[in-house]
């Protein structure tokens, strides 16, 4: 009784410390969901932010490869009691399952009660600095995952919808649009990820996804495209080699968007 007392305190010390909470989402996976909650937080921290990064993609999770942290172990916070999540900047730390796991490859085949304890033990087991920011990768779809998460930080500040052009994410945008509704999640605003393609060589844009529905539904919805981004080969380059795109490729138009998309999240967080 006095562990699980003191586990709750440890909840309550964790989100006390927390000003503002967003949760990264999508209707459907290979949209870039990852690449986005990654560049968002790099853009926070870059902003002058102190900005913790949580992955709570149990089954499928990215943000260590991303965030170039595969292998390294957690450090233990000044009372030597608490493990703390890793460092990536003075001001950027992030904690996810694919550091617990002994093998890269190895997978969690976990039922939703075990996922839903191990999303609390982010916050009950681990100890988390002051934060401006937290910003949660969630899988995709509106499982289990979704559902622990905003019930465990309790108070959400807002949802960014990452989404492709093509009609068929349509339905899936949907969902998660309505998901959030029902759970009283503010939708800060709509990623439109792979819009289209630059020739390199002629400068001609080409949408290589056909589809104009979701630019009815933000219409439709009052919502905020945060922002339309392009497919660019280096955002592969940067993911495979962990390195923040917002900052290491930052002429680049998506990088600019992207860094125009956080400066748009901070106003609408920070005006409530």
């Amino acid at each position: 009784m006095e562990d699980n007392n003191k586990k709750e305190q440890n909840l309550k010390d964790n989100l006390s410390r927390i000003k503002h909470r967003i949760v990264v989402m999508s209707g459907k996976g290979g949209v870039g969901k990852s690449f986005i909650a990654v560049n968002l937080a790099y853009g926070l921290a870059l902003q002058g932010k102190k900005v913790g990064l949580l992955d709570v993609d149990i089954h499928g999770p990215s943000l260590a490869k991303l965030m170039n942290i595969e292998g390294i172990p957690f450090s233990l916070n000044e009372a030597g009691d608490m493990p703390v999540p890793i460092k990536v900047l003075s001001n950027l730390s992030v904690l996810t399952v694919a550091t617990m796991l002994t093998e890269e490859s190895s997978a969690l085949i976990w039922r939703g009660p075990l996922k839903m304890a191990l999303i609390k033990q982010f916050f009950t087991d681990f100890q988390w600095e002051e934060l401006d920011y937290l910003v949660v990768d969630c899988p995709p779809g509106t499982g289990d995952e979704a559902l622990s998460i905003i019930q465990t930080l309790e108070k959400v500040d807002g949802t960014v919808v990452v989404t492709t052009p093509q009609d068929l994410a349509l339905l899936d945008v949907k969902k998660s649009i309505s998901f959030a509704e029902k759970m009283n999640v503010p939708i800060l605003g709509i990623v439109e990820n792979m819009k289209y393609f630059v020739c390199p060589h002629c400068n001609k844009s080409t949408e290589i996804f056909a589809g104009n529905k979701i630019g009815e539904l933000i219409f439709e919805k009052n919502l905020d495209l945060l922002a339309e981004l392009e497919i660019d080969p280096n955002i592969g380059i940067a993911s495979d080699k962990g390195k923040a795109y917002i900052y290491d490729y930052n002429k680049l138009p998506n990088a600019q968007k992207l860094m125009t998309a956080v400066e748009k999240i901070i106003a609408k967080v920070e005006a409530e």
